[in-house]
């Protein structure tokens, strides 16, 4: 008698124990996916100031690019008069 007593005892509390292992682990997915969707929205946030600052580096280079070019092009211009 005592030992079904004891029996069923156990059973419960590992019955408990489980469902609060799979309680944790759908608070822990949960969690996971809220991080994720925090990351997403902070990333798509910044995405258009980041563009912006790609362009001008890219303008800026362009721009340099250009001026090498023309002293490229004015050094073998000079050179050719001579």
């Amino acid at each position: 008698m005592i030992n079904g007593i004891l029996a069923r005892m156990f059973i419960s509390v590992g019955g408990v124990l489980m469902g609060l292992l799979v309680i944790a682990a759908y608070v822990f997915i949960f969690a996971l996916i809220i991080i994720c969707l925090v990351r997403v929205s902070r990333y798509f946030r910044n995405a258009g100031k980041e563009q912006k600052l790609i362009r001008m580096e890219l303008g800026k280079m362009a721009e340099e690019v250009h001026l090498l070019r023309q002293e490229i092009k004015d050094g073998k211009n000079g050179d050719a008069s001579t």
